[in-house]
């Protein structure tokens, strides 16, 4: 049988702040991140800033990319206030614990988000009605999907909004530039995002050349050789 959850396992440093606004990154910076991999974006950022693995999109080929919105509550009162506060473009981020067996969002949270403009969701946790949100066309962002929630009111004293979390082994501050797709998630400080995106588009621009060059059969195979030998390896 499932360890039942505790309320208090909830507990943030921030319990019980709510900020209802926040400083969001220009949109032209957040477009331009949204337009680079998110595998090219962990690579400008040393490897730092993804989340943990399981974070998935519930389902492939959906992308998503905005100023954080964070969440530091599974509670629905608590959650219902967050929603209120999304802006077009924002990307509800919502730290659960990483707690698989209940699920902490679903349809309605997805749709209350789509009306307000909300680019995606990222869930530390689970996630349920999954026809629904895709209904939705709402991106978000899981560890797991199952259709048994918390019996709410659940863990109301805990709660924080626009606060920093954690989020999947991650810290999220509220406007932070959360970029998502079929990768995984990386998590962008707002005020390292104009040089992560120059940095990103320069590993995307090499790439792009080596792609050419392994295509037409002109990748430098002798000089990958030479640094073998020179490794020590003994080739044949």
């Amino acid at each position: 049988m499932n360890k039942p959850i505790e309320s208090h396992e909830f507990r943030g440093t921030h319990s019980g702040e709510i900020i209802k606004d926040f400083p969001r990154p220009p949109a032209d910076l957040v477009e331009r991140l949204g337009r680079l991999p998110v595998a090219n974006i962990s690579d400008a950022m040393a490897k730092s800033g993804v989340l943990h693995h399981e974070v998935r999109p519930v389902w492939p080929g959906v992308k998503a990319c905005g100023p954080a919105l964070t969440c530091g509550s599974v509670d629905l009162t608590v959650k219902k206030f967050a929603l209120s506060l999304a802006r077009a473009g924002d990307v509800f981020v919502l730290a659960a614990g990483g707690v698989r067996d209940y699920a902490c969002f679903g349809e309605l949270s997805a749709q209350i988000l789509a009306a307000r403009g909300a680019a995606g969701v990222i869930v530390d946790g689970a996630v349920r009605d999954i026809t629904g949100i895709r209904e939705a066309s709402m991106p978000v962002f899981a560890r797991a999907v199952t259709p048994r929630n918390y019996h709410y009111p659940f863990g109301l004293e805990h709660g924080s909004i626009n606060r920093p979390v954690v989020c999947a082994g991650v810290i999220v501050c509220a406007g932070d530039i959360v970029v998502a797709g079929d990768d995984g998630v990386v998590i962008v400080p707002q005020a390292h995002a104009e040089r992560v995106a120059d940095e990103a588009a320069a590993i995307e621009a090499e790439e792009a050349r080596r792609r050419v060059a392994i295509m037409s059969g002109k990748a430098p195979l002798a000089a990958i050789e030479d640094e073998l030998r020179a490794a020590g390896y003994s080739i044949a």
